[in-house]
């Protein structure tokens, strides 16, 4: 008898195509950092505004959307931390995103695949799994994936399944850099993609494993793919005494994010940062 044990958060995403040599684009929105004096709204809301342009671009929340240090927190900083208020750091979340919102609402496919929390939120007393879940996923209508999910892509033309891929997000803690995280992440972990944020370098690569194809009984070769999806804050910020500038040693974080497209009619997939 076999027994099959669940664990993570994990949920089916079915994309229709229009048309069966659709590339769709998966860019998904992480460490975005609310209220803190990096963030880049002109950036945030450009990236929102493409993303509602593309029927063939659809996202997912990676975690830390808001910066949550308010003057209860033990690294408060006047400097870094503009606005002291949780839930207007909320708000001000749902107000540049309510055009992406409206588009999920009424898309044919799901256009947000889900929404995962960080350590800003997750370590915050204040931010408990229920404010979440009742201020920001259900009035939007997401799914909530905790800090480590699996998102099964399965992409259809004309009722038939062209494509199935499979993708770990997990949001991540601690220091160190995005490729020992994604090294770390392959560990007893099968998947065709892995992907992290938290640590505010986007990155791309690429990697060939090695499998057992049972109608052929040959070893074939199979492309696995790992990223970080990069950030909306800054490291420095001019005149502004922060965490980042008490470090010895630091690496400017390139904002924005990472897009992978997927070409179901061929079964590949590229990166792009």
């Amino acid at each position: 008898m076999r027994f099959i044990r669940y664990s993570l958060f994990s949920k089916k995403i079915k994309v229709n195509l229009d048309k069966r040599d659709d590339i769709i684009h998966l860019e998904p929105i992480s460490d975005i950092h609310i209220g803190h004096a990096g963030f880049d709204e002109d950036l945030y809301k450009k990236r929102i505004k493409a993303i509602c342009k593309d029927s063939n671009r659809y996202t997912f929340f990676g975690g830390d959307a808001l910066d949550a240090i308010t003057t209860y927190d033990k690294r408060f900083n006047p400097d870094m931390s503009l606005e002291h208020d949780i839930d207007n750091q909320r708000q001000r979340w749902q107000d540049m995103t309510q055009p992406l919102f409206d588009i999920h609402a009424k898309s044919r496919n799901e256009k947000i695949w889900g929404f995962f929390h960080g350590n800003h939120d997750y370590k915050i007393p204040q931010i408990s799994r229920s404010y979440l879940q009742n201020t920001m996923c259900t009035p939007n209508d997401l799914t909530f994936m905790g800090s480590r999910g699996v998102m099964g892509l399965e992409i259809v033309y004309n009722k038939k399944i062209l494509a199935q891929w499979s993708i770990l997000f997990i949001h991540g803690s601690g220091g160190g850099k995005p490729e020992r995280m994604m090294e770390q992440m392959k560990h007893n972990a099968y998947y065709d993609i892995f992907l992290c944020g938290h640590l505010h370098q986007k990155r791309y690569q690429p990697e060939v494993v090695y499998d057992f194809d049972w109608e052929t009984g040959k070893t074939w070769e199979r492309d696995i793919h790992l990223g970080n999806t990069g950030t909306f804050c800054k490291t420095l910020i001019e005149n502004t005494d922060g965490y980042m500038d008490r470090k010895n040693e630091i690496i400017g974080s390139q904002l924005g994010t990472l897009t992978l497209s997927f070409n179901a009619e061929e079964g590949s997939i590229n990166g792009h940062i």
